[in-house]
């Protein structure tokens, strides 16, 4: 009974994930569209907002920061920091719609390189079906399949495969560490990267560009948290299933709210990415060798 509770509340914390990120990049595009901050100091922003609010509950909680997997900690941080930055990157230079599909290309990258690193995944004819079908999605979104295609596309190819790694170091630290010590070495890791590239181009934003990064920061905290703290209950194939929607939720409020165009690539691309990941989650469901969290 305490296992299907725990399951039920890491898919909510999960989904709850997946709302809090998009918000997150709805403000992010409204920064950058005046070009006045660019993509790489909101991600500097986004770690140094997190890195105060982490700071702040571990003042009321006590730090204990100290690693117990000191290689998945490390990894997770550096992986999941610098797929953030190249997502700020992308939704910059491309649409939030499209820059959500890029990073929701994550799962197809945990369950292909997942085995290889966790001894409790093992690939599957089932899965690897759903890798290709997915593949698939990425070529139609990508524009590569038709042999049209921007140097924004390959970051976000390369994005995803950054935080699929990075979500594989995440499954294997939760095993270990606790949720604040891995999300405070994310923030400085995040800190850390994000200052080496942003260099001397500060440009000081304006009153309205200081609320949205605020909002900004705050969205990706709580998205961060109720990722880390949700993957200690899911698996990390079913956890990213459950973030998949966000690939619907990003393309409907793309063209509701930003104006942004939904284009017949991107929505088969984006069918065929989530698609493929159900396939995956459903031979992983049926799985009965694989050890619960």
């Amino acid at each position: 009974m305490n296992s299907k509770k725990n399951r039920n509340k890491g898919y909510l914390m999960v989904f709850s994930s997946t709302m809090f990120f998009y918000l997150m990049t709805v403000l992010v595009k409204f920064i950058t569209v005046g070009e006045n901050i660019s993509g790489t100091q909101v991600s500097f922003f986004r770690f140094f907002i997190g890195f105060i609010i982490v700071n702040i509950g571990m003042m009321k909680n006590g730090y204990n920061i100290k690693m117990v997997n000191k290689k998945a900690v490390l990894s997770r941080a550096i992986l999941s920091s610098l797929s953030i930055l190249l997502f700020f990157i992308v939704i910059q230079h491309s649409t939030a719609t499209k820059g959500n599909i890029y990073n929701l290309t994550y799962p197809i990258f945990v369950v292909a390189l997942g085995p290889i690193f966790l001894k409790d995944e093992k690939w599957t004819l089932k899965s690897i079906i759903g890798v290709i079908i997915s593949f698939g999605g990425i070529l139609f979104i990508s524009g590569i399949g038709f042999g049209s295609f921007e140097a924004v596309d390959i970051l976000g190819i390369i994005m995803g495969t950054i935080a699929g790694l990075g979500i594989i170091a995440l499954r294997e630290a939760r095993k270990t560490d606790d949720p604040n010590t891995i999300l405070f070495y994310l923030m400085v890791s995040g800190l850390i990267i994000t200052a080496i590239p942003f260099g001397n181009t500060f440009n000081m934003p304006t009153s309205i560009e200081w609320l949205y990064i605020i909002g900004m920061g705050t969205f990706s905290y709580l998205g961060q948290y109720t990722l880390t703290h949700g993957f200690k209950y899911v698996k990390a194939v079913e956890g990213s299933l459950i973030s998949e929607s966000r690939i619907f939720v990003s393309a409907i409020c793309g063209v509701l709210f930003l104006g942004e165009k939904f284009t017949y690539p991107m929505f088969i691309g984006g069918i065929l990415i989530f698609t493929g990941i159900v396939v995956v989650s459903v031979e992983w469901k049926k799985k009965k060798n694989i050890t619960k969290v």
